[in-house]
């Protein structure tokens, strides 16, 4: 659903403009889209290994300096743990 969800953004860019909009800190559109696009991207859609590798390369340092205790289940939803 997320991906539908993302997908739909992209075919669509300015149905989250009026959402943007009420959350924003007095931004011109184009800051807008310059934001959105920082945010939501390829990886939103599909992380593909390199960004899973990133995700869990997160998660262990946060559990390496104890910000989060050690994560026993997959990160992902199918259960697949990424190695280079």
């Amino acid at each position: 659903m997320v991906r539908r969800s993302v997908e739909y953004a992209f075919a669509h860019r300015a149905a989250s403009l009026p959402f943007v909009r009420e959350h924003a800190q007095e931004m011109s559109e184009e800051v807008m889209y310059q934001h959105i696009d920082l945010y939501v991207n390829e990886y939103s859609v599909d992380l593909g290994s390199e960004g899973r590798r990133a995700v869990e390369l997160l998660f262990d340092k946060a559990r390496t300096l104890g910000v989060i205790p050690s994560i026993e289940q997959s990160l992902f939803l199918d259960g697949g743990r990424v190695r280079a």
